[in-house]
């Protein structure tokens, strides 16, 4: 690896001998949990759940991260690419219908040398689920490797990414590697059961007091990607219960941060992405809650 620039953050630290930069990740694996997970987006789920694999640390570091217990780093057991290799086979016979890896942006490189010696063993697809955060260079390496990216798509205001992920070019980012997702996987594909073999779901969280900064980012995907060649996953789920417990004892910056959506700020953008001709899957607003969220 030598200097890490994996991700559009170029840290350019030597985590071979660990140290760690934005990701607050190590060379090697680390791993937070396994699990069949039953809450993803039903095309991925099948009959037993995702086959999902969460990595500890993040190069975003979103100030409201429901998934903060592991995105900081220091959560997780580490893991060698054998052990690794012997989850993702265990969650196949045990039923899951993809492989999922979660938040495996610093791991790319480990990644692309795991599944070039795996790949074509496999016989569920493989899917990305990502901060979007990523340079396409990285994204290149797993061409052929990868047969579903999940990717969020969070801020279209570079003062919004500043302030809640420090990435001011995070729209900028996320729409080339938007493009790039798309060029390797083209349009959904679903066999005759409804499962999805291979695409691009792309996840919006709305945040309280920014359906307008949301209407932009779909309006943006319509125009340079196309509706239709994308599944969109409108997530009302936001909930102030981690934002909260992170700013225990410390002044509250973002007010609007501490309530949950409102029906009108919902519905709205829902009311867009369907104007513009988006499919795919909307949550209830019952969704928000941390009952949700995996314990790890």
């Amino acid at each position: 690896m030598a200097l890490c620039n994996i991700c559009p953050r170029k840290c350019g630290v030597d985590r071979e001998s660990g140290r760690v930069g934005v990701c607050h990740s190590p060379y090697d694996f680390s791993v937070s949990k396994i699990m069949l997970h039953e809450w993803e987006e039903p095309c991925l789920v099948g009959n037993s759940g995702a086959g999902t694999i969460f990595f500890s640390g993040c190069n975003l570091g979103c100030i409201y991260c429901q998934n903060r217990k592991i995105s900081r780093g220091g959560c997780g057991e580490t893991m060698t690419d054998a052990e690794l290799e012997g989850a993702i086979f265990s969650l196949e016979e045990r039923g899951a219908a993809c492989i999922e890896f979660v938040t495996p942006t610093h791991y790319s490189d480990r990644l692309c040398d795991l599944l070039s010696k795996i790949k074509h063993r496999l016989s569920v697809p493989v899917v990305w689920n990502s901060g979007g955060y990523e340079s396409v260079e990285t994204l290149r390496s797993l061409e052929g490797l990868i047969d579903i990216y999940m990717p969020d798509f969070k801020y279209f205001s570079p003062e919004t990414a500043k302030k809640y992920s420090f990435a001011e070019d995070y729209c900028s980012v996320a729409l080339d590697a938007l493009r790039e997702y798309v060029r390797q996987v083209g349009k959904p594909h679903y066999d005759g059961s409804g499962k999805l073999l291979h695409g691009v779901i792309v996840r919006h969280l709305i945040l309280p007091s920014h359906r307008a900064d949301s209407i932009k980012i779909l309006e943006l995907i319509a125009s340079e990607i196309g509706a239709k060649n994308v599944i969109l996953s409108l997530m009302g789920q936001y909930t102030p219960d981690f934002y909260l417990e992170e700013s225990e004892g410390k002044e509250t910056v973002y007010k609007n941060l501490c309530r949950r959506l409102t029906s009108f700020e919902y519905d709205s953008v829902l009311s867009a992405a369907q104007d513009l001709g988006f499919e795919g899957y909307f949550q209830s607003l019952s969704s928000a809650s941390k009952k949700y969220t995996p314990d790890f």
